[in-house]
C-alpha cells in the first residue's frame, strides 16, 4: 500500500526500500505447556529479550519481498520489468503495531503535494485508509481497524520521496482483513461489522 501509488514513478531498475518495524505479536508464537500441563503458546520473541530496542531479522529474501513484487506487478502495464522490493523487518518491544517505512527512487522530481495526491487518488473511497500529514505513530495505529500513511517527505534533490504507513497486525493486518473479505466472499457491503472510525 505504501508502494502501489508511486508503481508508475518509480525509477527504473530501483530498488524500493522498505524498514518494517513490528509488534513482538508479529513474530509469531511458539507451543508451550503451561505450569498446569495445559498447552499454550509464548511470543517467538518475548519483549524482555529485546531490552527495550529492536531485533532485526530476516534481512534479505523475506517473504513479504516476493509477495509485495508480485503483486505490484500487477499493477504495472504489460511487457514491464518485474519490480523489486527491498524489505527490513524488526521486532519491536511493543505488543501490536507494524510501523513501515519506505524510500523509493523517482523517475522524474516530484513535490510531496504531488505524492499525496497520488495517495489520495489511489484510496479514495477506502475508509479504513486514513492519509495524515504528519509520521504516523503507534498511538495513530495500535488497536484501530484502519491503515494509516503520512510522513510525505521528498529529497531536496526531488528525485527520492520517504512515506510512512502503519496499521495494527492484529486488526488491518489480521481480523478487519479477514472481515473485509468475507463480506465480499458473501456478497456483503465490505465494511459491515467493522467499525469505521
Amino acid at each position: 500500500m505504501l508502494i502501489a501509488p508511486l508503481i508508475n514513478h518509480i525509477r527504473p531498475g530501483a530498488l524500493p526500500t522498505v524498514f518494517g518495524l513490528s509488534g513482538y505479536s508479529g513474530a509469531g508464537t511458539i507451543p508451550m505447556t503451561d505450569p498446569d500441563g495445559r498447552p499454550t503458546t509464548a511470543p517467538k520473541v518475548p519483549p524482555a529479550t529485546l531490552m527495550g530496542g529492536v531485533k532485526p531479522y530476516s534481512l534479505t529474501d523475506h517473504i513479504h519481498e516476493r509477495e509485495a513484487g508480485f503483486h505490484l506487478a500487477e499493477l504495472l502495464s504489460s511487457g514491464a520489468a518485474p519490480l523489486k522490493v527491498a524489505f527490513v523487518p524488526a521486532v519491536a518491544p511493543w505488543f501490536s503495531g507494524i510501523i513501515a517505512t519506505v524510500s523509493i527512487p523517482l523517475t522524474g522530481k516530484m513535490t510531496a503535494r504531488e505524492v499525496v495526491a497520488l495517495f489520495e487518488e489511489k484510496y479514495k473511497g477506502d475508509k479504513l485508509v486514513r492519509i495524515v500529514k504528519d509520521v504516523p505513530q503507534l498511538p495513530d495505529i495500535e488497536g484501530k481497524h484502519t491503515w494509516t500513511v503520512g510522513g510525505f517527505q521528498v529529497h531536496s534533490e526531488g528525485d527520492r520521496v520517504v512515506i510512512v504507513g502503519g496499521l495494527d497486525n492484529l486488526l488491518k493486518g489480521a481480523a478487519t482483513q479477514c472481515i473485509q473479505n468475507l463480506n465480499l466472499a458473501l456478497g456483503y457491503d465490505e465494511y459491515t461489522g467493522i467499525p469505521v472510525e
